[in-house]
C-alpha cells in the first residue's frame, strides 16, 4: 500500500506543471549565464596563458561556470533556490486538502502512508529543482572550456568540503557537492509541508522556506561563533565555498530541517484533523 501511494505521488510530482515551471526558471538562469558570461569570454580563452610562467593557465570550467567564481547569476541562484525547491510539489498537500483529494485518498487508505508518500515526492522533486540549474550550466560550460586539474585563481576555500577532490578531479567534486545540495534542497521543501498543516494560503506555504532561510542566514552571519554562522542555509548552496565549511553545523542543520520538516509533518499531520 505504501509503495503504491509513493508511486502515485511521484508520478503526480514528476509529471506536474509546477516541476516544469521550476526547472524552466532554473534553466533560464543557467542558459542566461552561459550566453552572457561564458560565450563572450571565448575570445579571451588563452588570454591568461603564458608558456614561460608556470602559475598561469587557459580559461577553464572552474573559473567560468556559474558556480565557479563569484558572479551575479550564482548570487541569484543562492536566493531563488529556496523557491525553486518548494514550487514543484511542496504545496501539493495544501492543494489536496483544499480540493478534497486528500479526504478521498485517506478515507480509502492509510493516512500515515499518504503523508509519507507526499514527503518522498516533495523531497525528490525539491532536490532535482535545486541541482538542475547547476548541472545544466556545468554541462554547457564543459562544451566550450576545458576542465583542468587545478586553477589556483579559482580554488574553493582551503577549509571547504571535498578540497582534495576539487584539486584532483573537479567534475567529481561537482558531483559530490551537488549531491549535498540535492540532500538539503529536498529537506528545505519539507518546511513547506509542515507550514501547510496550518497555513490557509498557498503563497504562504511556498514562500515561508524562502523567508526562513534567507532571514536566518543573514542574522546568523553576524555571529562571532563559527558553528552558528555555519547554520546559515545560503552557505550550503555556495559551491564556490567562499568561506570555510563547518561540518558539525551542517550535521545539525540536517537534523533540524529533517525534524521540523518531514518528521513534524508526518507525526503532527497524522494526529491533526486536516480533512
Amino acid at each position: 500500500m505504501l509503495g503504491r501511494m509513493i508511486k502515485i505521488e511521484l508520478y503526480r510530482a514528476l509529471h506536474g506543471m509546477s516541476l516544469k515551471i521550476s526547472l524552466l526558471i532554473g534553466a533560464l538562469l543557467a542558459v542566461e549565464h552561459f550566453i552572457m558570461r561564458v560565450l563572450p569570454f571565448l575570445q579571451y580563452k588563452f588570454g591568461g596563458y603564458h608558456p614561460d610562467l608556470g602559475f598561469t593557465s587557459v580559461a577553464n570550467v572552474q573559473s567560468q561556470w556559474m558556480a565557479g567564481l563569484n558572479n551575479a547569476e550564482n548570487n541569484v541562484y543562492m536566493y531563488i533556490v529556496f523557491l525553486l525547491v518548494t514550487l514543484p510539489y511542496a504545496g501539493s498537500f495544501y492543494l489536496d486538502k483544499k480540493n478534497g483529494v486528500m479526504k478521498n485518498v485517506v478515507t480509502r487508505g492509510n493516512k500515515r502512508y499518504f503523508l509519507i508518500a507526499k514527503s518522498v515526492a516533495s523531497y525528490i522533486t525539491g532536490g532535482i529543482a535545486a541541482v538542475f540549474p547547476l548541472a545544466l550550466n556545468l554541462m554547457l560550460t564543459c562544451t566550450v572550456f576545458p576542465v583542468i586539474r587545478y586553477d589556483w585563481t579559482s580554488m574553493i576555500n582551503s577549509q571547504g568540503l571535498f578540497v582534495k577532490t576539487a584539486l584532483e578531479n573537479y567534475i567529481l567534486y561537482c558531483v559530490l557537492y551537488m549531491t549535498l545540495i540535492f540532500i538539503f534542497g529536498g529537506l528545505v521543501a519539507g518546511i513547506s509541508l509542515s507550514v501547510s498543516l496550518y497555513a490557509d494560503n498557498i503563497f504562504v506555504t511556498l514562500s515561508m522556506p524562502f523567508l526562513i532561510c534567507i532571514v536566518s542566514s543573514r542574522v546568523l552571519a553576524y555571529s562571532k561563533n563559527a558553528f552558528i554562522r555555519g547554520l546559515g542555509m545560503i552557505r550550503v548552496f555556495d559551491m564556490g565555498q567562499s568561506g570555510p565549511a563547518n561540518i558539525p553545523a551542517y550535521i545539525a542543520l540536517f537534523v533540524i530541517l529533517l525534524v521540523l520538516g518531514y518528521l513534524f509533518f508526518i507525526i503532527k499531520g497524522e494526529k491533526k484533523d486536516v480533512l
